[in-house]
């Protein structure tokens, strides 16, 4: 084990694939949630795909931060919801390495009274994409927005990515 992760370590960032990036940052992709409704988990054409909005299920961080959680716990939901949305379009695409670069997030964030620190939440999710594709591909056009919906999940988020030709 130890031996496959410094020779992991050692090769150069660009031949890893996503999932071998994961790895090495001590994650790995979540099996997709299923869905609760009628639409589909990723959607894509030739050069664009769609992940659906996503939450950080697995650790059902319910609540709202800076009431419920705190930045720091908003931040691994933020996280968490970015590798479920990963799983959603891993599901439709075959391959995460298909993904030439991020173009867009939209974070909603379930926000206490007064809370104005919803982009260090998101942070959370597009720290992640920059560890996985860099810099500038990995950097995405992004809003965090607030919302109030006390026992809700703290984050929904969702993501638009271009293809490789």
């Amino acid at each position: 084990m130890l031996l496959a992760i410094v020779k992991a370590l050692s090769r150069p960032l660009e031949t890893m694939s996503i999932e071998e990036k994961l790895k090495n940052l001590g994650l790995e992709l979540p099996s997709p949630p299923n869905y609760k409704g009628n639409y589909v988990g990723a959607k894509f054409t030739d050069s664009i795909a769609f992940s659906c909005g996503q939450g950080p299920f697995a650790s059902t961080k319910r609540g709202m931060v800076g009431k419920d959680l705190t930045i720091e716990e908003g931040y691994k939901a933020a996280q968490e919801t970015c590798l479920n949305c990963l799983a959603q379009l891993k599901r439709q695409l075959g391959s995460l390495d298909r993904i030439k670069q991020v173009l867009q997030v939209i974070g909603f964030i379930n926000s206490a009274e007064g809370f104005m620190d919803q982009p260090k939440v998101l942070n959370g999710y597009t720290d992640l994409l920059v560890n996985l594709w860099g810099d500038p591909a990995g950097k995405p056009a992004r809003a965090a927005l607030p919302l109030h919906h006390p026992g809700w999940i703290a984050v929904e988020a969702w993501m638009v990515v271009e293809l490789k030709e």
